[in-house]
């Protein structure tokens, strides 16, 4: 039942992945056609962005409090609705760009938890001395998706508009729902002692927030996600912009280029897979932050569609270094009990730049151009991956972790005990 419910996980987040390969690139495409302003892009991450950061604070606790699989099928319904709004209007002829906005935001606040939640179910489903792979699987399917999905959505959108990419998101969408509605039946979570109240709900938020007060590396690691994943999301929010004014082509090189992304994720997943266990996690995972601002920059520098593919390719080939690592450290090292609301947390750190990056990026390629802004969002994830190196409480990630993973644990049972008393 475990093997039948990982590969259904995985299935979903699958679908999920393809299908918002797709949507992501129509409704950009689509903000871009109504208004021209490269603002107007940044303003649509940002009203995603916002309710994205702030469910993921408030909701955290919710993935560990509900049943999971449920869960998720119910914010992936949500997602759909959110969709079928400007995928309707559009098929009416009256699509507005309040439409657009409409849709990115509630799809935004779905996502805050359907990832973080899914998460937290692999543990459960998965030998924990299978972590690093299934995990990596994991990673490697939604490249796979995102391999396939932009490059389809790019022909698509290029042959036939931004509409019908919209309808393969929403198709998408509904056979995961239908996949999560299937699988087998899984534990709930440990029922809460008590009745709800407000005191106790924002207890269980600082949960989320104590794992990474004990293991303060750990945050370390996942400010410097924040600071990569505010670089790159400035880059890709402008790729619209950078394909049709600094490139001079169309919807299909878009999506050749994130494809050559998604090739590159899978290509380092593959070598990872090669290498097996990797001691060095430290250097590794720093390291590849660097090396992925370093090709951003260069990117900036030569305005050349192959050297864009190569740099994304080389990007993408970075990315699983720093993910993967990231994703099994957080599998061994978060107890199961808490792993609904770290996640939460782990993603909300992660992502608590993004807005500001989506906004930024369009403020700074409007002044400046978009090549400026490639050579900024390369440069400061170089710079600060080479600061964290210098730091000595990062060695703690390095070697074996089992003394750490057990201390953790164990301090899991405690956060509960705790929360038990002050709710009686």
């Amino acid at each position: 039942m475990k093997k039948r419910s990982y590969y259904g996980l995985l299935s979903t987040i699958s679908l999920s992945a393809f299908g918002d390969a797709f949507g992501l690139l129509a409704m950009e495409w689509l903000v871009y056609e109504l208004t021209g302003s490269k603002l107007a892009m940044g303003a649509l991450a940002l009203s995603s962005g916002i309710p994205e950061l702030l469910l993921r604070l408030l909701g955290s606790p919710l993935s560990d409090r509900l049943h999971r699989v449920r869960f998720m099928a119910c914010l992936a319904a949500i997602r759909l609705l959110a969709i079928a709004l400007p995928l309707g209007m559009g098929l009416a002829g009256k699509l507005e760009l309040w439409h657009l906005f409409a849709a990115a935001s509630l799809s935004g606040a779905c996502a805050a938890l359907f990832m973080p939640t899914a998460m937290a179910v692999i543990p459960g489903v998965t030998d924990s001395r299978k972590l690093v792979r299934a995990f990596a699987i994991i990673d490697g399917c939604k490249g796979a998706a995102a391999l396939l999905g932009p490059a389809l959505a790019g022909v698509l959108t290029a042959a036939s508009g931004a509409l019908p990419a919209l309808g393969i998101n929403a198709v998408c969408y509904t056979a995961a729902i239908a996949t999560l509605l299937c699988l087998p039946k899984m534990p709930k979570p440990s029922p809460r002692s008590g009745t709800f109240s407000i005191p106790a709900y924002m207890r269980e938020i600082a949960e989320g927030f104590t794992f990474y007060k004990q293991f303060p590396a750990m945050l370390t690691i996942m400010m410097m996600a924040s600071i990569s994943n505010l670089s790159s999301v400035a880059v890709w929010t402008m790729m619209v912009p950078y394909v049709r004014e600094v490139l001079h082509r169309d919807a299909a090189a878009m999506g050749t280029l994130t494809t050559a992304s998604a090739l590159g994720t899978l290509t380092g997943l593959g070598i990872i897979s090669l290498l097996g266990e990797i001691k060095r996690r430290r250097f590794v995972m720093l390291g590849s932050l660097g090396a992925i601002g370093l090709s951003t920059a260069l990117w900036g520098l030569i305005p050349s569609f192959p050297f864009a593919l190569t740099a994304v390719f080389a990007a993408g080939v970075l990315g699983p270094f720093f993910g993967s690592l990231s994703s099994s450290l957080h599998g061994r090292l978060v107890p199961g009990n808490l792993q609904g609301r770290v996640n939460s947390i782990r993603f909300l750190i992660g992502g608590s730049l993004q807005p500001f990056g989506a906004f930024a990026g369009g403020a700074v390629a409007e002044l400046y151009g978009v090549p400026a802004l490639f050579l900024a969002a390369g440069l400061l994830p170089l710079l600060c991956a080479g600061l964290a190196l210098l730091l000595p409480g990062l060695k703690a990630l390095d070697g074996d972790l089992s003394a750490l993973e057990a201390k953790t644990r164990q301090s899991g049972g405690t956060f509960v005990a705790q929360n038990a008393i002050a709710e009686q």
